[in-house]
């Protein structure tokens, strides 16, 4: 029999949630084996189908909020992580396991942080015989106390050979 044929951007499937909660009222919510998302070949049946996968983790991103005088309010620090560059029979360099890793959350007593996490539907940065999988991932901090509500958000695209582009990120 001849080797299946490559998947095309067409053939990828998202993975488990696209939008999950990470904090929500200063605590973490996240539940990291089920909120996360990744972009593999819809023909891969097991997960035994898909190998060589590398931990990526980038450097800390964090969202700080302070008062007149300098004083913290709420803080949110958090890394993407990602196992990338698996591969399906030999071909691809596919993404699964992608989100934001929580480093610290902070919050002074008046003051609330709601955190979210989004993934992108899979796209293809290859070509239909070397499928690069390709997501966005972003994160949306809401910091709210009596006076003032304040959102603030991150994205990025992370691809399945560990490149990453930061789309648009907030007081990074």
């Amino acid at each position: 029999n001849p080797p299946p044929s490559p998947p095309s951007y067409t053939d990828f499937q998202i993975c488990l949630s696209k939008i999950w909660n990470i904090i929500n009222n200063n605590t973490p919510t996240v539940d990291y084996s089920i909120d996360w998302t990744g972009a593999v070949p819809e023909n891969a049946t097991s997960w035994i189908d898909l190998e060589n996968f590398k931990n990526w983790q980038s450097d800390l991103f964090s969202f700080k909020f302070k008062n007149g005088v300098g004083t913290t309010l709420t803080q949110f620090d958090w890394v993407w992580s990602c196992q990338y560059g698996g591969d399906y029979q030999g071909v691809g360099h596919y993404l699964t396991n992608c989100g934001a890793t929580i480093k610290k959350i902070y919050a002074v007593l008046s003051e609330h942080v709601n955190v979210t996490g989004k993934g992108s539907a899979p796209f293809n940065y290859g070509t239909h015989d070397d499928p690069i999988g390709g997501l966005d991932l972003q994160v949306i901090m809401e910091s709210n106390g009596k006076f003032k509500k304040t959102v603030v958000g991150c994205q990025i695209t992370m691809m399945g050979n560990s490149t990453f582009d930061i789309v648009q990120c907030d007081q990074h």
